[in-house]
């Protein structure tokens, strides 16, 4: 029963990475080269981490200023 439980919960992390992390980082050239190189690093981390995921089970969090740029790009579009 346990091993069903912690095969669930790998799933849940593995789909939230999926949806809050890769739309980011699977983003082209032309967004990266907007990133100063201190974000570049941070998001490389936060990347790390959520790879990280499934060993770990802590939710990485998001960069402030990612949260803001993202925003942005949103009310822009």
């Amino acid at each position: 029963m346990e091993i069903l439980d912690e095969e669930k919960s790998l799933l849940v992390f593995r789909k939230q990475r999926e949806t809050e992390c890769f739309p980011i980082i699977n983003r082209g050239k032309l967004w990266y080269d907007c990133l100063t190189s201190d974000q570049l690093m941070e998001l490389k981390k936060w990347y790390h981490d959520w790879l990280d995921i499934t060993k770990t089970k802590i939710i990485p969090i998001k960069p402030k200023w990612l949260t803001e740029k993202i925003k942005e790009e949103e009310f822009i579009l």
